[in-house]
């Protein structure tokens, strides 16, 4: 269960922080509120791969108590 609520924050917060970097990329110009906006997105990333981990670990698991 835990990697569904990784997997689906990270998602969620990737698409909202990409639209908004979208969106403040059009403006000229590069500030802090662009790496805000990206670093938003490497841990969104984050959460993604980190949830496709804890699902193929969750995975492995159920295959090895059925053997």
């Amino acid at each position: 269960m835990k990697h569904h609520i990784l997997i689906a924050l990270g998602l969620l917060m990737a698409v909202v922080f990409s639209f908004r970097l979208a969106n403040a990329l059009i403006v000229p110009g590069l500030g802090g509120a662009e790496l805000y906006l990206f670093g938003g997105i490497v841990i969104a990333g984050a959460l993604i791969f980190f949830g496709l981990k804890e699902r193929r670990d969750a995975r492995n698991r159920e295959a090895g108590d059925d053997a």
